[in-house]
C-alpha cells in the first residue's frame, strides 16, 4: 500500500506517536503528503498535549499571524539548526550603551534615549525620550537612565536623580501610539535600589531589592507588585522572601514571570545529611500575599557528587514548550571521583516536581505539616519527605563531554564570554574567544559559538564504561542518549568568502582596540543576541544570530 492510499486521518493518528522531526520528514516523502501538510499541521498543533503548544510559533499561529504549516516547519527548522550550530543568519542590528531582548524585540539604550526594534521585520517600533516623556521640572538634570526589563511591549527603566526621590522606576508603553500624549504609564518611587531587578507583563510589574532585613540583621529579598492595567488591582504590602539566599542573578538565583505566576528559585539552601536542595517560591500575579505563596524544596545534589567550581555555575528558569511547566536548568562544573577529573554538567529539574507544596507562614517560611516528628520551627522541617527515593534519571542531566561527542577544544572561563542552555533543543551554548581561529596578530581573538547537543536514542545501545563512570547513579532503565559532536561556528575565515564575512559581523572592528572588550548576551529558543563594547564609555554593537527562519 502506498502513502497516497492511506487516509489522512490515519496518518494524523500515527503522528501522535512520532516526534516532530519524523512528521516533517514523512511529509517530504511524497508530493501528496507535502500538499496535505497544512491540514495535518493544524490537527497536530490543535492537540495541546503534543510537541510544542506553548512555543512562540504555536502562539503566532493561534493568533493567525502565521499559518500552522509555517509554524510546524519553523519549529522543526530551528530545532535542527540550533543543535547542529547552523544558524540561518547573523546581522549587526544597531549600536548603543545597553540593550534588552525579549521575544523578537530589542530595546536599545543610547545616550539616555531608547529605541525599540522588531527583529522579525527589521523595523523600528518607536523611540522614547524618558526626559521629555516624564516632563522633568529640571530639564538640565535629566538623571541617569538604565534598562530594567522588556516584555509584552512594555519597557521599564531605572531613573537615578540627584534630588528626591533619587530612585524611580519608569514604565513605558512601546506599542500603542499615544497621539500626542506621553508613553509613560507609571512612575514608581523607590525606597531602595540596592540590587534592583524587575519582571513584568502588560498588566503588572513586580520589582525586588535586596534591602529587607531578617531578625538577625541579615539582608533578604523584598518583592513588590504594582498593577499596570485594570486586570489586576493589587493592594498589598511588600513581601519579604524569608531564608531565600543568593544575590547573583543567573548564578545563584533566578526570577521570572510566566503566565499568571511569579517564579523564584535559589540554589543556596543549606545542605542537610549531605543533600542539597533548590528553594522554590511561586505566587499568582493577581495577589502578593503570604497565604497565596507556595514554598517548596526540590532535590538538587548530593555532597558526594564532588566539589563545585562556582565560576561555571549558571541557573535559569525555562518553560517547557510542550507542557508550559517551569523547569530549573543549572550548569555546574564538578570534580567527579578524583580532583583531576572535572566535568561540566547541565541539570534539569521540574519546578516543584515530586514535592508537596508547603504553605507559607506569616513570615514567609515553610510550615510543618500535622503529625511531623520535628517542632514547627525546627530547621529540618522544610526538608521532610523531599529526599529522592531513586537515582537521578539520565533525562535530568546532560554532561558536556560524553562518548560520541568527539574530541573538541575546551575554553577556560576567561575565554568563555557567555554560557547558556537551550532546554527545548537539549543543547548547551557557549560564546567563546578562539585565539587559534585567526592567525593575524593585528586582530583580537575570534568570537565563535560552541554548541553540543543530544537526542534520545531510538534503539538503546548497551551502556559503555564511560557512561557508568560519568555518574555513579547510572540506572539500567534510564533512557540512552546519542551525543552529537561539539561544533564551533562560524568556520575559519580562510575557508571561504562567506566565512570571512561572518567573522566580520560577529567581530565588529573597533579602532584602536585589540583585546579590551566586554560582552553581554541573551539566549532564547530562537536567537542569540549580544552586545560587544570596547569600553564602558564607548557605544557597543548589537549583533543578532538567528536560528529561526
Amino acid at each position: 500500500i502506498s502513502l497516497i492510499d492511506i487516509p489522512l486521518e490515519v496518518l494524523q493518528c500515527i503522528s501522535r506517536f512520532l516526534p516532530i522531526d519524523d512528521i516533517v520528514k514523512l511529509t517530504r516523502t511524497c508530493q501528496h503528503l507535502q500538499n496535505s501538510l497544512c491540514e495535518w499541521a493544524i490537527k497536530v498543533m490543535e492537540l495541546r498535549e503534543l510537541y510544542f503548544p506553548y512555543s512562540t510559533e504555536a502562539r503566532l499561529a493561534q493568533e493567525q499571524h502565521i499559518s500552522y504549516k509555517v509554524a510546524l516547519s519553523c519549529v522543526h527548522d530551528r530545532r535542527h539548526a540550533f543543535p547542529t550550530a547552523h544558524p540561518f543568519s547573523a546581522q549587526v542590528i544597531s549600536q548603543g550603551n545597553d540593550y534588552l531582548y525579549c521575544n523578537g524585540g530589542i530595546c536599545i539604550l543610547a545616550n539616555n534615549g531608547i529605541c525599540v526594534l522588531d527583529v522579525d521585520t527589521s523595523k523600528q517600533v518607536c523611540n522614547i525620550d524618558p526626559s521629555s516623556d516624564r516632563a522633568l521640572e529640571d530639564s538640565s538634570s535629566p538623571g541617569e537612565i538604565s534598562l530594567l526589563s522588556f516584555n509584552d511591549d512594555i519597557v521599564t527603566v531605572h531613573l537615578k536623580e540627584k534630588r528626591p526621590p533619587y530612585h524611580s522606576i519608569l514604565v513605558f508603553d512601546t506599542k500603542r501610539a499615544p497621539l500626542g500624549k506621553t508613553r509613560l504609564l507609571k512612575t514608581i518611587q523607590l525606597e531602595s535600589s540596592y540590587m534592583l531587578f524587575a519582571r513584568h507583563t502588560a498588566d503588572c510589574i513586580y520589582y525586588g531589592t535586596h534591602s529587607a532585613e531578617d531578625k538577625n540583621g541579615y539582608r533578604e529579598w523584598k518583592i513588590t507588585g504594582v498593577a499596570l492595567s485594570e486586570r489586576y488591582k493589587m493592594v498589598c504590602s511588600p513581601l519579604q522572601l524569608d531564608r531565600f539566599f543568593g544575590t547573583e542573578l543567573g548564578s545563584t538565583i533566578a526570577f521570572e514571570v510566566h503566565g499568571d505566576h511569579f517564579y523564584a528559585v535559589s540554589n543556596q539552601t543549606e545542605e542537610i545529611d549531605g543533600k542539597g536542595f533548590y528553594h522554590c517560591v511561586r505566587f499568582p500575579l493577581e495577589g502578593l500575599t503570604h497565604t497565596a505563596m507556595e514554598v517548596c524544596k526540590v532535590y538538587r545534589r548530593q555532597e558526594n557528587e564532588g566539589q563545585i567550581h562556582d565560576s561555571w555555575t549558571d541557573i535559569t528558569l525555562q518553560f517547557d514548550e510542550g507542557t508550559g511547566r517551569a523547569m530549573i536548568v543549572e550548569a555546574r562544573r564538578e570534580w567527579l571521583a578524583t580532583p583531576e577529573r572535572r566535568q561540566r554538567t547541565f541539570y534539569i529539574s521540574e519546578f516543584g516536581s515530586g514535592n508537596k507544596k508547603l504553605p507559607a507562614s506569616e513570615d514567609g517560611s515553610a510550615v510543618a505539616e500535622e503529625g511531623s516528628l520535628l517542632p514547627q520551627n525546627d530547621a529540618y522541617v522544610g526538608n521532610l519527605d523531599v529526599a529522592p527515593k531513586e537515582n537521578r534519571s539520565s533525562s535530568k542531566y546532560h554532561p558536556e563531554n560524553n562518548h560520541g561527542c568527539g574530541a573538541t577544544k575546551s575554553f577556560p572561563i576567561a575565554r568563555t564570554k557567555f554560557k547558556g542552555y537551550n532546554y527545548s533543543c537539549s543543547s548547551f551554548f557557549d560564546f567563546v574567544e578562539d585565539e587559534s581561529c585567526c592567525s593575524q596578530p593585528s586582530t583580537a581573538s575570534c568570537l565563535r559559538i560552541r554548541i553540543g547537543s543530544r537526542i534520545e536514542a531510538s534503539v538503546d545501545p548497551a551502556p559503555t564504561s564511560d557512561d557508568k563512570s560519568i555518574r555513579s547513579s547510572y540506572d539500567e532503565n534510564d533512557a540512552v542518549y546519542h551525543y552529537s559532536p561539539i561544533q564551533l561556528w562560524p568556520p575559519p575565515p580562510s575557508r571561504c568568502a562567506c566565512s570571512k564575512r561572518l567573522h566580520g559581523i560577529l567581530n565588529p572592528p573597533f579602532p584602536g582596540e585589540k583585546s579590551s572588550r566586554s560582552i553581554k548576551g541573551r539566549l532564547d529558543e530562537r536567537r542569540f543576541v549580544y552586545m560587544v563594547r570596547p569600553g564602558r564609555s564607548a557605544l557597543g554593537v548589537v549583533v543578532v544570530i538567528d536560528f529561526s527562519r
